[in-house]
């Protein structure tokens, strides 16, 4: 598959040190700046079959494969430099830190269980983190008694 490119103001696509395709800034942006809206349909979290699917409440989650944009591609790391926000609805992911040139963006996906189910065995292949980070945990999961 090749990597699409896609070109914003403050973002770029390209090819991922971390996994397949990452977002990468186009230029310093600074701590707190809201960088892109994650978009895309809004499904019920019981009816999500895509890889890149954020959870905006307790019911739905907007599926980024299906109308979302280039932050469907911000990879996870277990050391972000992003972090997720929901304002009335829809999910904007913000600068943590100054982020340089050509870093690129990640924040910390926090996966879990829909409510009722098990926790998924986090070394299972599906969970498996390849952030690279000095703190790794090793999982995209939460980290058990953290908040989610």
């Amino acid at each position: 598959m090749t990597c699409p490119t896609v070109d914003r103001d403050f973002v770029r696509t390209g090819p991922s040190r971390i996994d397949g395709t990452g977002v990468f800034a186009k230029r310093r942006i600074h701590r707190g700046a809201r960088i892109i809206e994650y978009t895309g349909d809004r499904v019920p979290i019981a009816q999500v079959d895509s890889v890149y699917g954020l959870v905006l409440d307790a019911e739905t989650v907007i599926d980024g494969a299906r109308g979302g944009n280039a932050a469907r591609f911000v990879n996870h790391s277990c050391a972000p430099n992003c972090e997720t926000y929901v304002f009335d609805g829809r999910a904007y992911l913000y600068a943590m830190r100054d982020i340089a040139r050509g870093e690129e963006l990640t924040f910390d996906y926090r996966l879990g269980p829909p409510p009722g189910a098990p926790r998924p065995d986090p070394d299972a292949a599906a969970y498996r983190c390849q952030c690279g980070a000095a703190t790794c945990r090793g999982t995209l999961l939460t980290p058990i008694g953290a908040p989610t």
